[in-house]
């Protein structure tokens, strides 16, 4: 052991304890805790730029975008820490504040001062765009509510009601906004879907990153083209109508619901790639489950001409979204 600052004893090695389970817990979105784990890795050894931005990023997702945003002006100002990326923060911070203003004057600096990769450069050149429109032509008050409704309500149904409104509103000035939603791996991916057909709809040529279940499409909203997915869903509800319409319509249409609501929540990914007998197979399981159907999963593979080790990852995929598929 060895002494630290009067009278305080530092166990070996406790800094890099705590950054791991600091990083542990982030990684776990459990931010509170990542936060205290990060706060005492620093009273240990302040001004460490990897400690500090992880603090600024706990800090983000907790909602303390006051506190986060005087960190990253700090880290600017002294130069610490991976330039762009700390930007690319400090600018997400002032957009869900709403700081319009600055987010011009920081974009307009950075273009001047610094040497951006060609990506970065062309990213800011658009946020200097929006930034300066949003200034000249502020939302109304209650469209700043509803964007603050957007970013701050947990409840997903509300996000659902927001994202509906929007359909009939110019989305330019808030582009930043929904784009920054599509990244944020802690919001309904049901709302993600509908940001992302908003998107679609308002011929958005901008790219965009879209994270979902773990995965990260990039896509250009107005080149999206759904056929692909739609004959890949037709093909299925195809094969269930075949067996079940005439039989059990009720079933069908369970079993229907349960597929066109999958393959919705799970865009723009597409799903798994197996043969359509596949999924079939498992979504005809799957609604027998739900409607209280007792029929052994076997002669459900068998009807379909596949096997038990086919279907059975594909139920499990079915019952996670499930679990997820209704707004709360």
């Amino acid at each position: 052991m060895k002494k630290n600052k009067g009278n305080i004893i530092q166990f070996p090695k406790l800094r890099e304890r705590l950054l791991e389970r600091g990083i542990e817990a982030l990684q776990a979105k459990q931010y509170r805790e990542a936060l205290r784990f990060f706060y005492e890795a620093d009273d240990i050894e302040p001004n460490d730029p990897e400690v500090e931005l992880s603090i600024v990023v706990c800090l983000f997702e907790l909602g303390e975008l006051e506190e986060a945003k005087q960190r990253c002006q700090l880290m600017l100002q002294d130069g610490r820490g991976d330039d762009i990326q700390l930007l690319q923060i400090y600018l997400s911070i002032l957009i869900h504040l709403q700081q319009y203003e600055q987010v011009e004057e920081t974009v307009q600096a950075a273009l001047q001062k610094r040497a951006l990769p060609s990506s970065v450069r062309e990213h800011f050149t658009r946020l200097l765009h929006l930034s300066q429109k949003m200034s000249e032509h502020p939302l109304p008050f209650s469209d700043n509510e509803d964007i603050r409704l957007l970013t701050e309500s947990e409840n997903a149904a509300d996000h659902m009601k927001v994202i509906e409104q929007l359909e009939n509103e110019d989305i330019t000035p808030i582009l930043p906004v929904l784009t920054q939603y599509l990244t944020d791996e802690s919001y309904n991916p049901i709302t993600k879907t509908m940001i992302l057909r908003l998107l679609t709809l308002k011929q958005v040529r901008d790219t965009v990153t879209i994270k979902k279940f773990g995965d990260t499409m990039t896509v250009i909203p107005a080149m999206l083209d759904e056929s692909i997915e739609t004959h890949f869903a037709a093909d299925v509800l195809q094969l269930l109508e075949h067996h079940l319409a005439s039989e059990n319509p009720s079933l069908y249409e369970i079993a229907a619901h349960i597929w066109l609501r999958y393959v919705y929540i799970l865009y723009p990914f597409s799903p798994t790639q197996t043969s359509c007998k596949q999924w079939a197979a498992a979504v005809h399981t799957v609604a027998c489950q739900f409607q209280g159907v007792s029929i052994p999963i076997e002669e459900i593979a068998q009807l379909y001409h596949v096997s038990l080790e086919d279907i059975k990852p594909l139920c499990k995929k079915l019952y996670e979204i499930e679990e997820i598929s209704y707004l709360k």
